[in-house]
């Protein structure tokens, strides 16, 4: 850190370069406008699109190719951008540090709110700048501004808003208060000087300097617009193939953070798993993370242990991963491609675009590679979708595609497998396994020990296959029917069916979530944002990782079950995944600006994630409104074949068979069935168990204890009004216990009888 007398001596060697007098005089007179220009004015479209695109004070680089189209004449948004002039912020430096910075979210959060993307935070801090010319400077860079606030302050760990407050101040505090525009622009354009001169001032070597001595930088200006074109690499070190990571950058980010002390790869592993993100993930899917991290260089090793390199710090740092577009691209084979494409086709569709790639390369025989490039360029801001669901790039990925060389790099002619990338790691091919044959599901689904529980018909599973896999966006299937007929069984069966079948963790692709009555609406799912840490946190439900982890693994199947889905209203809970499964487009998942806890604001809708809800239509849960039920496949579960439910129980406890309780639940059974209020193979299997378990007792015969469990399991089913068949059957059912000897169950059905006759409603509980 310079002291103030060493400060001060820089400042008198300041002499700006003469290539900066246009940029400063460029400067200052858009300075004197900003200023100037009537408020009535300064709220026209012209003049707002005028101070976003203020090159004249520093190019943004990739930030200017963002569109702020949405922001120019939206009344509210332009009625906080006016009010940052002149505005007046706290004398204290850190508060009014703090302030700006906190303003500067907010007006970030409110451009996200009205679908800027990327986010614009390098125009935005430049607008900023503009219109508060003595707190900021022209200054855009990461590593710039860490630069100098080592310099000025000797800590670097400030955001850039808070951190550029500070600097100014220290400026004013030393060399006096500015009293012109002219004076804030040399304080200005000193501060990227301090940055092209960074490393001879850290070194203690003070101006004046020797002719013959070069400067760091160069001395020049802040970058043009014309950025460097990407260079891409050859095929042979490219990535070929991506492997599907959930979160997306923030995994990245992620690594980084952990890396930060310096970790073996074995300890990073740990510290990932135990961060609460990646406790369901496999450890060698964590270290091929850790390989990919290191690859794309941010990561590296030194002395046996992985830390954070310069590009992985300013990756932490910056708000918008830009470091980590331009290496996907440069290093990853098919982003270049794709961009490319899709800039020649505007409005290819998904199908085109994952044809196009196979043709580049063949050894794509699925589509899953091609639709990881695709989800990434959509999340990362590449790519959006047209008004037909059709792909085009945004001006953000136009701007890239136009920095790409003339000639892509191609695999050579019958290649086929992948090369070994950077750094001597093998890359890993995110291969899509294809989805299993419905035999082969039916078979592994038959052999499922848990299955054994319940009888289902091979048209069931053969229906739930169909409702799952005919429409390629909404897998969506609502289970309806009795309770304890195994509508939940059928879903997980199938489930671990399917993924044992295609080789995958059983755990990582299927989630099973409770609802819950007093869900309101969809933090259950999604879970939700707390701002009131000091440090805002998300708080991620299981149903929203496994969202995050089909979103960033297109190519496989992934399992969301909803039991007991109506016990709450599923219009209110469920809404953002009706409105995402309808459109193709993004689940939203919160409204802050940046990701949060690795949880971005919002991820492309993940078509391989099936869901199902199993329902029970009683006076505890609420009913499906058509929005829900147009979007839904309905499959009822009403049948119970109790003849080979006992069957199948006989073969699995040979010589426990009780053809005596058997022949009284079949009768019982067919009874309730005429009026719907039948049991399923849970409350059979239940009484058996219970008769199973009876002790042996001096004198108690088997009638007292099977009395007992057809009281506690099968009649408190039984509720109706007065009609002929809810009639007729209570008095089948009290027949059948006179007969069979159930003197308790006898009573009880009396009991219901009589409350029948005299109010015309009876249950169990009345």
């Amino acid at each position: 850190m310079l002291t103030d007398e060493q400060l001060t001596t820089v400042w008198k060697g300041f002499t700006p370069p003469a290539g900066w007098a246009k940029w400063q005089k460029d400067y200052l007179d858009f300075l004197r406008w900003a200023r100037d220009i009537p408020e009535s004015e300064l709220r026209t479209e012209a003049a707002q699109r005028k101070l976003w695109n203020a090159r004249a004070i520093t190019p943004a680089g990739y930030g200017d190719a963002i569109n702020i189209d949405a922001l120019l004449a939206d009344p509210e948004f332009v009625d906080t951008i006016v009010g940052l002039r002149g505005r007046a912020f706290s004398p204290d430096v850190a508060v009014r540090a703090a302030e700006i910075q906190g303003e500067y979210e907010r007006i970030l959060g409110m451009a996200v709110a009205r679908e800027v993307k990327p986010r614009p935070h390098a125009k935005l801090q430049r607008l900023v700048g503009a219109l508060v010319p003595a707190e900021l400077s022209c200054v855009l860079s990461y590593d710039a501004v860490r630069n100098i606030a080592k310099l000025l302050l000797g800590d670097a760990n400030d955001p850039p808003i808070v951190a550029q407050v500070k600097m100014r101040a220290r400026l004013r505090a030393v060399l006096g208060e500015e009293k012109t525009l002219a004076e804030h622009v040399q304080r200005s354009t000193f501060c990227w000087w301090l940055h092209e001169n960074y490393e001879r001032l850290s070194a203690g070597r003070m101006p004046p300097w020797k002719s013959d001595e070069p400067a760091d930088g160069g001395a020049m200006p802040p970058p043009d617009d014309k950025l460097p074109p990407l260079l891409v690499w050859p095929f042979a070190k490219q990535y070929v193939g991506y492997l599907a990571v959930r979160n997306f950058a923030g995994a990245y980010r992620a690594v980084v953070q952990a890396a930060l002390p310096g970790l073996s790869q074995d300890d990073l592993v740990g510290v990932l798993q135990a961060s609460g993100s990646f406790d369901k993930v496999p450890a060698p899917t964590l270290r091929q993370l850790i390989i990919r991290a290191k690859g794309l260089g941010f990561i590296e090793q030194r002395d046996g242990l992985l830390y954070a390199t310069k590009d992985g710090d300013e990756l932490l740092g910056s708000e918008q991963p830009d470091i980590l577009i331009d290496r996907l691209i440069e290093r990853v084979f098919g982003f270049a491609h794709l961009l490319r494409y899709v800039d020649e086709h505007r409005g290819a569709t998904d199908a085109a675009v994952v044809d196009a790639l196979q043709k580049i390369y063949p050894a794509w025989t699925t589509a899953g590679v091609p639709n990881d490039l695709r989800n990434w360029s959509l999340y990362l801001g590449l790519l959006k979708r047209d008004q037909d669901g059709g792909l085009q790039l945004t001006e953000y990925g136009a701007a890239r595609a136009a920095r790409l060389p003339k000639e892509l790099p191609k695999p050579p002619a019958g290649e086929i497998i992948d090369t070994n990338p950077p750094g001597g790691t093998t890359a890993v091919v995110a291969k899509e396994i294809p989805y299993p044959a419905f035999d082969a599901i039916l078979t592994h689904f038959k052999s499922d020990p848990e299955i054994a529980d319940f009888v289902f018909e091979d048209r069931q599973l053969a229906s739930l296959h169909a409702a799952w896999r005919s429409n390629p966006r909404k897998r969506f299937v609502l289970l309806s029917g009795l309770s304890g007929t195994g509508k939940t069984a059928v879903t997980l069966c199938y489930s671990r069916a399917v993924c044992e079948l295609m080789g995958l963790s059983v755990s990582e692709h299927r989630e099973i979530v409770p609802v819950s009555p007093d869900w309101r609406d969809p933090s259950g799912l999604l879970g939700y944002f707390n701002a009131l840490h000091a440090n805002p946190t998300f708080q991620a439900e299981p149903a929203l990782r496994l969202v995050l982890r089909a979103a960033a693994d297109p190519g496989r199947p992934y399992f969301l079950v909803l039991d007991e889905m109506n016990l709450a209203r599923v219009e209110r809970y469920f809404a953002p995944f009706l409105s995402a499964m309808e459109t193709g487009k993004e689940l939203v998942l919160h409204a802050n600006g940046a990701e949060v806890n690795d949880v971005p604001p919002r991820v492309p809708w993940p078509a391989n994630l099936h869901i199902a809800g199993t329902v029970n239509m009683d006076e505890t849960t609420h009913p499906f409104s058509d929005k829900v039920l147009d979007r839904a496949f309905t499959l009822e579960f009403w049948d119970v074949d109790l003849k080979r439910f006992f069957e199948r129980a006989a073969t699995k406890s040979p010589g426990k068979r009780l053809p005596d309780v058997e022949a009284v639940l079949l009768e019982l059974h067919g009874a309730m069935r005429t009026v719907r209020r039948h049991f399923g193979y849970r409350t059979a299997g239940e009484v058996l168990a219970f008769m199973h378990a009876v002790p042996e007792l001096g004198g108690a015969a088997q009638e007292t204890f099977l009395d007992q469990a057809v009281f506690s399991k099968v009649l408190p089913r039984l509720r109706g009004e007065d009609t002929p068949a809810f009639k007729g059957a209570l008095e089948t059912l009290q027949g059948i216990c006179k007969r069979r000897g159930l003197t308790m169950c006898e009573a009880k059905l009396a009991t219901m009888m009589e409350l029948l006759k005299r109010t015309g409603v009876t249950r169990f509980w009345a």
